[in-house]
């Protein structure tokens, strides 16, 4: 027999949906200090899309969205997803019928109500050990299952050409501690800038590393070209690593891949113009990393525009005004 699919999960035609609690998706998302417009971008959807889900005006969502906005938030699907609760009624007052077969019963004697209490007195004990074993075990463990790295990659760059990378560490709580990053670039990389300063010369080799000390969050950048053709596709792969072992060692979640082509790498949808949404992410994602030096100016310039397209002969993006 088929079983029943749940209140959460159902299938809408050949597509499964989800439904997710958008309180939820607010509070974790302001927990961790993430804009709308940080989150629409990992889940490749808009701000306002966005802003439905968490005002529950969209409540039922594609699963595979809802995969996506669970990785940007650091969390399991099944964290985001609306939780239902069966009500019992239970009907009182003087409407509610009394079987006449059921005889009327004495209250119990006391001595009944100890024996009967003594199971839930064992129950209780057990729960209570249970729980403060689990708590005790929690707060033993390391750091690791209070951090998460994700990389913010554009969809795409052209080969030879500069575009930015974000690696954002998120911590749980505000203590400091150690940590190593490493990011592995692709082989024919060529490493423009970086910020912060990696530790000692780690861009050899296209690796950077750093080591230092972090305390609830950290922002790591790097300005990179790739040599390539037109349609290959580059993979970018990095580990976060603390103190305890190499089971401490996480891989770095997000985008791990940028496919070269000839559209600028702020242009995220490829239709050769700089739209008010993607300069605004620009600005939102990548302004205040001191250090970074973006071509801001060629930015602004295809925006203020009507068009652009990518010259091979002579290296330079032609305006259109």
């Amino acid at each position: 027999m088929k079983k029943p699919a749940s209140p959460e999960t159902f299938s809408h035609g050949a597509m499964a949906m989800v439904k997710i609690d958008g309180t939820k998706v607010r509070e974790l998302r302001e927990k961790q200090g993430l804009t709308q417009l940080y989150v629409a971008t990992a889940v490749q959807v808009t701000t306002d899309t966005i802003s439905r889900w968490e005002n529950k005006r969209y409540p039922s969502i594609k699963k595979e969205n809802g995969l996506k906005l669970a990785e940007a938030l650091g969390v399991e699907l099944e964290e985001l997803l609306e939780t239902t609760e069966p009500v019992v009624e239970q009907q009182t007052g003087p409407d509610r019928e009394i079987s006449p077969n059921i005889e009327q019963s004495f209250p119990p004697s006391k001595h009944n109500n100890i024996r009967k209490a003594w199971p839930l007195l064992i129950l209780s004990a057990t729960i209570g050990s249970l729980i403060l074993a689990v708590a005790f075990y929690f707060l033993q463990t390391t750091p690791t299952a209070k951090l998460n790295a994700i990389r913010i990659l554009p969809r795409h760059c052209i080969a030879g050409q500069p575009f930015p990378v974000i690696i954002k560490v998120n911590g749980a709580d505000q203590s400091s501690i150690a940590i190593i990053l490493k990011e592995s670039l692709p082989p024919d990389s060529h490493i423009i800038k970086v910020f912060p300063e990696p530790s000692g010369n780690s861009t050899k080799g296209n690796i950077l590393k750093w080591l230092l000390k972090i305390q609830s969050r950290a922002l790591f950048s790097y300005l990179v070209a790739i040599d390539g053709k037109p349609g290959e596709k580059r993979e970018f792969n990095g580990t976060l690593s603390i103190n305890n072992g190499p089971a401490n060692t996480l891989t770095i979640r997000g985008d791990h891949e940028v496919l070269l082509g000839e559209h600028h790498w702020a242009d995220s949808n490829s239709d050769n113009i700089i739209s008010d949404n993607e300069i605004l992410t620009v600005y939102d994602l990548y302004s205040d990393i001191k250090g970074l030096k973006l071509d801001m100016d060629m930015i602004e310039e295809i925006w203020l525009g009507s068009g652009y397209r990518w010259n091979r002969q002579t290296n330079m993006f032609e305006i259109s005004e």
